[in-house]
């Protein structure tokens, strides 16, 4: 250490040390009042605590889960559409107190994950989709430095999902689809079904939708929360974005629609709401749930119709690029593997037309065996 006088009378105590980063020696300093003994004894004091702090790597490994969640928050909001991040915050926030929210990020291990994972009682649906956000979560906080290895999540294996819906229950049938729509009674919901099964909107790009955005095409560029009732400025996902052409089959739906919501306005002496469609997520979805178990012996949600569109297409012949345009999916596993099972259902079906049919008429065959027996 060594000291300078001040033009004010001060004096500046220094000392070098190592700059780990850089590796290179750099200075610092703090101003003392006098330059006596006692004044440069405590000034060496100061000066070994701040090379201390300039030394000593920051130690993000020091962090709890709660304060590293915080972190990863701030980064999806900036990064993530507000849409997926209000479903992603729901579920980091299970993980956080899953997890501990004291516990130290960089202690955790496969071992811990694993047995907090199977005593949460929760089924193994539920666990695989805690396992995946946490390991998006803990790989982010690695690839910036917050923790320093998680090369232990490779040894978390997911748990067997004894309660898989078989693909055919993600849809329904053209005739399961007919049987539900003359089961309804309640009018709207049976034209809000139609018009979710002919056109493949998600129920949020549908309850966002306004009048005006409906001519020949119907132009989905919003969604809306099902749980706040707020809509966003954007699809679900870029290719969400998109213009769905509104067939011939499509169009009457919609003008029964719009006759519906002009009957209600005219009904209850005031102009309802704004959007095209105006209900309650929840009260549809629960009777779509109870008509669906009642008509057709197993229920089903409001995506599922947009599964059923998918099948409906697929049937007709419509191609996978086509239909996945259509619908706005980017690679969608669900959509391809609907795709997939219509088609080879189909070439099952026209395998075993093909083994019942006979090509040659009646008369050929007697005189094929005619020929045989002269022969």
């Amino acid at each position: 250490m060594w000291t300078e006088a001040l033009k004010n009378g001060k004096y500046k105590a220094r000392e070098r040390y190592l700059d780990p980063l850089t590796g290179k020696t750099k200075i610092v300093s703090v101003t003392i009042e006098k330059d006596t003994p006692r004044a440069r004894k405590a000034a060496q004091e100061q000066l070994r605590v701040k090379i201390e702090e300039l030394q000593e790597e920051k130690k993000d490994s020091n962090l709890t889960i709660e304060e590293l969640a915080g972190l990863y928050g701030i980064h999806q909001q900036n990064t993530v559409k507000p849409q997926s991040w209000k479903r992603d915050k729901v579920i980091l926030e299970k993980i956080t107190d899953l997890l501990g929210r004291d516990t130290l990020a960089d202690r955790l291990s496969a071992r811990y994950i694993t047995e907090t994972l199977e005593k949460s009682k929760k089924e193994n649906v539920t666990r695989n989709t805690y396992l995946v956000h946490i390991k998006k979560f803990l790989r982010w906080a690695y690839r910036n430095d917050y923790v320093e290895s998680v090369a232990y999540l490779d040894k978390i294996r997911p748990w067997t999902d004894n309660t898989k819906e078989r693909i055919e229950d993600k849809y329904l049938t053209s005739d399961e689809l007919e049987t539900l729509l003359k089961g309804m009674k309640v009018q709207k919901w049976k034209l809000l079904t139609e018009f979710l099964a002919l056109s493949g909107l998600r129920i949020g790009e549908a309850m966002a939708l306004l009048d005006t955005d409906i001519t020949d095409i119907i132009v989905v560029n919003k969604t809306m929360d099902l749980n706040t009732g707020s809509v966003t400025d954007s699809a679900k996902t870029d290719a969400g974005n998109r213009d769905v052409f509104v067939q011939e089959e499509l169009e009457p739906v919609i003008r029964k629609i719009r006759k519906e919501k002009l009957l209600d306005q005219v009904e209850h002496g005031y102009r309802t709401d704004r959007f095209l469609f105006d209900f309650y997520y929840q009260a549809y979805n629960k009777y779509l749930k109870e008509t669906t178990k009642r008509l057709l012996n197993h229920s089903i949600t409001p995506h599922a119709l947009r599964h059923t569109h998918v099948s409906l297409l697929a049937e007709q012949g419509v191609s996978l690029d086509v239909i996945s345009r259509r619908v706005g999916h980017e690679g969608s596993d669900v959509t391809r593997k609907i795709y997939l099972h219509i088609t080879e259902r189909q070439k099952k079906r026209d395998h075993e037309k093909v083994s019942k049919i006979r090509l040659l008429n009646e008369g050929a065959k007697r005189e094929q065996k005619l020929t045989v027996k002269q022969r």
